[in-house]
């Protein structure tokens, strides 16, 4: 006799009354691992907890990523507080990073549009909202090290 290697399917355990999925809730198929309440749910759940431990795990994995892209070194932490370093870093994803990504390509679209050929210098928005004398600088991750470069040749990291 052969033991079949699929795993139990079940309806999810999360709090149906929550849940953000609607007519979908509640799902259908393979539970995943008991949660600390005591439940178990179906990838995909709409519940909070479920969604927050989505998100927690996506803004870590984009943590992770930044953090090797900039090559910051010490403490291996979720917390960018103890990550140590030249300079302080905060990582930031998901919807709430959509409009300044969305802002971001279309100044970067604008200015490709108006770039000579053979102008291979990185882009850089700067961003200045009205009643405030500061700005802030933008710019994507894989090209940092060369705006680095770029204002270190303008001598503004003097």
């Amino acid at each position: 006799m052969t033991e079949s290697n699929l795993k139990p399917k079940a309806e999810c355990e999360g709090d149906r009354d929550r849940c953000t999925l609607g007519d979908e809730c509640p799902k259908y198929g393979t539970l995943g691992r008991v949660a600390r309440d005591g439940k178990r749910r179906i990838a995909g759940c709409g519940d909070p907890v479920a969604r927050g431990k989505r998100n927690r795990a996506k803004g870590d994995s984009k943590a992770r990523r930044a953090r090797k892209q900039l090559g910051i070194t010490g403490v291996n932490s979720r917390h960018e507080e103890h990550w140590g370093g030249e300079v302080r870093v905060e990582i930031k994803a998901g919807k709430q990073v959509s409009p300044i990504w969305t802002r971001f390509k279309l100044a970067e679209a604008q200015s490709d549009a108006a770039r000579a050929i053979a102008d291979n210098r990185p882009f850089v928005m700067v961003a200045m909202p009205d009643d405030i004398r500061d700005g802030l600088v933008l710019c994507r991750l894989s090209q940092v090290q060369a705006v680095a470069a770029a204002v270190l040749e303008m001598g503004l990291g003097e």
